[in-house]
């Protein structure tokens, strides 16, 4: 209920947008199967699974099993979708980033009491992490010529449904209780963390390939990190710093065959 709260904000404001723009947002029949698969996979699965997930681990714990997100798109993208090459450099580079994630978070890693529960929530985030990168793969393929607003209403809308009616299903609706943090909170995510985001992400998808963008889920866990610094004041240990390198060492490691590639196109001209 409270993804369902949150994604019904994003698409009110994203209709709203649409209109004051006068952006077209009608889409073609022959899209709705994967617009509707994606949207299942990313909203109902993803985030549904994430939301239930973290009642019992923390969010440091759930960035690390998340960050299985960009392995996942990269084998699924070269195996299953054959859309990119997962070549030594981009596996290095998952590995180095997935590594330093766990660097930073490795503290809660350690403290969490793997109990039945918890094992069931860490497998939840993994499956999160895998329907994610099907739903990314599958809009990179086969939606990739739907402008980002459009693309991102249709989606939330059949997303919003889904998570509707397994919130019904599931008994969730008796024990809502909202407040002003909770309202608060849903629409900051509603607007930043869905409307903004996901429209930039598919904006970003056009012009990135797959797995380069799915590195995006190790800056995450660092804006987190800053952030916890800026409002609250927590201290940022060695071992921080240590994982930031290892990410950004990652990314620029994943990127290495691109840059090969981009200097002998420019040697050939």
């Amino acid at each position: 209920m409270g993804a369902a709260l949150r994604f019904t904000v994003a698409s009110f404001l994203l209709f709203a947008y649409a209109k004051i723009s006068r952006a077209q947002i009608k889409l073609n029949r022959s899209d709705f199967k994967n617009v509707f698969i994606s949207a299942v996979l990313l909203y109902t699965i993803d985030y549904g699974l994430i939301y239930w997930g973290e009642q019992y681990l923390t969010a440091g714990v759930t960035a690390i099993f998340f960050a299985t997100f960009p392995l996942f798109t990269s084998v699924f993208s070269n195996f299953i979708f054959k859309n990119e090459t997962f070549n030594k450099w981009k596996f290095g580079g998952v590995m180095i980033g997935l590594s330093g994630v766990v660097l930073i978070f490795y503290e809660q890693l350690l403290q969490t009491n793997y109990q039945f529960i918890v094992v069931l929530a860490v497998a939840a985030i993994i499956v999160s992490a895998a329907a994610a990168a099907i739903s990314t793969l599958i809009v990179k393929k086969h939606l990739n010529h739907i402008p980002a607003v459009p693309l991102t209403l249709h989606q939330m809308l059949w997303g919003v449904i889904s998570l509707l009616i397994t919130s019904f299903l599931i008994g969730e609706t008796t024990s809502i209780q909202i407040n002003l943090k909770v309202a608060g909170a849903v629409i900051y995510l509603g607007l930043f963390g869905s409307a903004v985001a996901f429209v930039m992400y598919y904006w970003l998808l056009k012009k990135l390939s797959a797995i380069t963008l799915s590195f995006i889920i190790y800056i995450t866990p660092l804006v987190a990190v800053f952030a916890d610094w800026l409002v609250f004041g927590e201290t940022i240990a060695i071992k921080t710093f240590l994982g930031m390198l290892l990410i950004f060492g990652g990314i620029a490691l994943s990127q290495k065959g691109l840059i090969k590639r981009k200097r002998t196109v420019r040697v050939v001209d």
